[in-house]
């Protein structure tokens, strides 16, 4: 693990991201040592820093650490890399005063390899009934708060689910708990606008620049979870999982074949 470059396992009890999740994360993909889409991480962490009034950062330094971490696993066929910023430490209370030294921890972990099998043989997955606030200043992000995706979680585990639809409060759709949802239905695909609340995964992006590039149309709409009723086919992603179809949604089988063609344009 890295700490502002450092080989190093501890931090300041008084640092912002534990005292109050300010900070962000992304977590990236790592292929034979290459960290895949690494720009749009990259673009995500700055969007994210200048939403939150982040002190400067030493952005050429940040992506300089993840090249040498993900060059120690150049042997490795697939590996995880997190990247962490947090505000640092100083002061008292929720003042951002004298908090000058932002935080840079970089660590790795192996990959979940039963995301394989997801993306081969599809998953079952339920509508949560845990919802997601809406908080258009925080939008997109991927901030170190993610207290609405532990209780999500919880949800799936006592369920005994693998993943969910979760909407928010006006019966929305937004996301999965981990993954961000296409959803095709009516001879067309969509994708959740994220304009109130979810995150804009860096592998969301990807598809929609891809599927461009490939004359396939991809909406951003408001979709509500009783249109999911006349859903054909429903794919989650994240840049781990690459494109996972969905099997069946609730008691609702659905179609591969549309999500097949998906996840040809990424490969």
């Amino acid at each position: 693990m890295l700490i502002n470059g450092i080989e190093s396992n501890h931090i300041d009890a008084k640092d912002r991201g534990l005292a109050y999740g300010d900070g962000l994360f992304s977590t990236i993909k790592v292929q034979s040592g290459v960290a895949q889409l690494w720009d749009f991480h990259l673009q995500r962490l700055q969007l994210g820093a200048k939403a939150l009034f982040f002190p400067e950062i030493d952005w050429q330094q940040l992506s300089a650490e993840v090249h040498q971490q993900v060059a120690c696993f150049a042997d490795v066929s697939e590996h995880v890399l997190k990247v962490i910023l947090t505000r640092g430490s100083g002061g008292r209370g929720y003042s951002t005063q004298g908090c000058d030294s932002p935080l840079r921890i970089i660590s790795d972990s192996a990959y979940p390899h039963f995301y394989s099998d997801w993306r081969h043989q599809g998953i079952d997955i339920i509508l949560c009934e845990s919802i997601l606030s809406k908080n258009k200043q925080l939008a997109g992000l991927k901030t170190l708060n993610r207290l609405e995706q532990v209780i999500i979680k919880n949800e799936l585990e006592f369920k005994h689910a693998v993943e969910g639809i979760v909407c928010d409060e006006n019966g929305f759709v937004v996301e999965a708990c981990s993954a961000n949802v296409f959803i095709y239905m009516n001879q067309q695909w969509l994708t959740p606008k994220l304009d109130n609340s979810g995150v804009k995964g860096v592998q969301r992006r990807n598809i929609l620049r891809l599927a461009k590039q490939n004359n396939i149309e991809i909406v951003e709409s408001e979709i509500h979870q009783s249109q999911l009723i006349e859903a054909q086919s429903i794919c989650l992603t994240n840049a781990l999982m690459g494109i996972v179809p969905v099997k069946k949604y609730q008691q609702q089988t659905l179609r591969l074949e549309p999500c097949s063609v998906l996840q040809s344009i990424i490969k």
